[in-house]
């Protein structure tokens, strides 16, 4: 039987942010004619988002504007959602300053097909990664025949919830909903905000091995506006979505995929490359974990005062795909922590920069010639004191 799925817009005041993202879901593709969507509205200042999803047309089926009477927050908004799962098998969870991509709904429908029956998934996210939560490194899952990969990691800049896994981790949340600090828990993640919501998704993945089905190539993107979490529009975490129509998508079972990621966004299988257990190595090219997790072996790019058993050069990416094809060099080290030793030398520090950034300040000047770099530099120091003025005395200046 086909399942039931509905998409809920979550919106509170940004209207801008809100009509652009119905603006994508209505150019959007829809092999079924009998969507439901949900624009769900917390209580605020402004009933200019109301009006606005009120007079929106959706042409796919049914819609219903739900209103708050009274601020809900972010987190309690958001929880509040699960409650639609009594009446829809999944639904599609897009948050105002989320845009989709055209087959965003053909392939979330093809994944809750495919894994609705499987606890060990937790959620279907429509975004893919380009950089880390944590380091901001240059992120990029290797590449297998198929169109997903899974990580250890939740979801909110698009996502599909289903019922069973849902109402699993909703279980697990109702004991375990305080404020929290530990130390196999990304800082950054941690350091969130009582707002999130995310972070105790997040939490649940790792602590129980559950996984989020990721797209290769984003079937959404998060435009960052303003708004609870940001001071300002940002456009670091823009995806590259998918814009062309695809209707067809190669689903692996979990156990079918060998690219699988924890919630550090750090490989999970490479113990077989290096020669080690799974429960003997800690694989940390990203270097971000601490120092609680490391285990026996410890593959890295740190130069740390260990036993070196061997190491691996930067020489393609993504940075995994060295140490699977054994490429020589002294950028990725694997040590055996149970043996002290002088600390490698890099080979080439600059290396391992460019590597993980894709975007050094040398090559820049390179491309583009200093003057240039000193144009845009000037332009965006003028944009932000002009900002800065105008927010501090613009009440003096009228």
């Amino acid at each position: 039987m086909t399942p039931s799925i509905a998409i809920v817009s979550v919106a509170y005041n940004r209207s801008r942010s809100l009509r652009r993202q119905l603006h994508s879901l209505d150019k959007a593709h829809f092999s079924r004619p009998d969507t439901t969507l949900i624009i769900s509205i917390d209580k605020s200042d402004t009933d200019e988002v109301r009006l606005l999803a009120e007079q929106f047309r959706w042409r796919h089926g049914e819609k219903r504007v739900v209103t708050h009477e009274r601020n809900l927050g972010l987190r309690a908004h958001m929880l509040s959602l699960g409650a639609y799962l009594g009446e829809f098998d999944a639904i599609i969870v897009l948050e105002d300053d989320v845009t989709v991509a055209p087959s965003f709904m053909d392939y979330a429908m093809a994944c809750v097909e495919k894994y609705r029956d499987d606890d060990r998934i937790a959620g279907i996210s429509l975004y893919n990664y380009k950089i880390s939560h944590k380091t901001h490194h240059t992120f990029e899952a290797a590449k297998t025949q198929y169109d997903v990969y899974f990580m250890n990691l939740a979801m909110s800049w698009g996502q599909v919830w289903m019922k069973r896994q849902w109402e699993a981790f909703h279980r697990w949340y109702l004991g375990h909903n305080e404020e929290f600090r530990l130390p196999h828990i990304p800082e950054n993640v941690n350091n969130w905000s009582a707002h999130s919501w995310l972070k105790y998704h997040i939490r649940y993945c790792m602590e129980q091995d559950k996984y989020f089905v990721y797209p290769y190539f984003s079937m959404s993107t998060n435009h960052a506006d303003a708004g609870v979490h940001m001071q300002e529009q940002a456009n670091m975490y823009q995806a590259s979505m998918q814009p062309f129509q695809q209707t067809e998508f190669r689903l692996p079972a979990l156990d079918e995929c060998p690219v699988r990621y924890d919630g550090f966004m750090e490989p999970k299988y490479l113990a077989p490359y290096v020669g080690t257990e799974d429960g003997e190595l800690c694989v940390d090219l990203l270097a971000g974990k601490p120092q609680a997790m490391w285990r026996r072996y410890l593959l890295t790019t740190r130069p740390l005062p260990y036993k070196v058993v061997r190491s691996y050069g930067l020489q393609v990416a993504p940075i995994e795909a060295n140490v699977i094809l054994g490429t020589q060099g002294q950028d990725i080290f694997l040590y055996d922590t149970s043996q002290a030793a002088p600390a490698p030398r890099r080979q080439d520090p600059y290396r391992l920069y460019c590597h993980l950034y894709r975007k050094a300040f040398y090559d820049a000047i390179f491309i583009l010639g200093p003057k240039r770099i000193c144009s845009l530099l000037w332009d965006l120091i003028l944009y932000k004191c002009n900002k800065v003025f105008h927010t501090r005395f613009k009440t003096h200046i009228t």
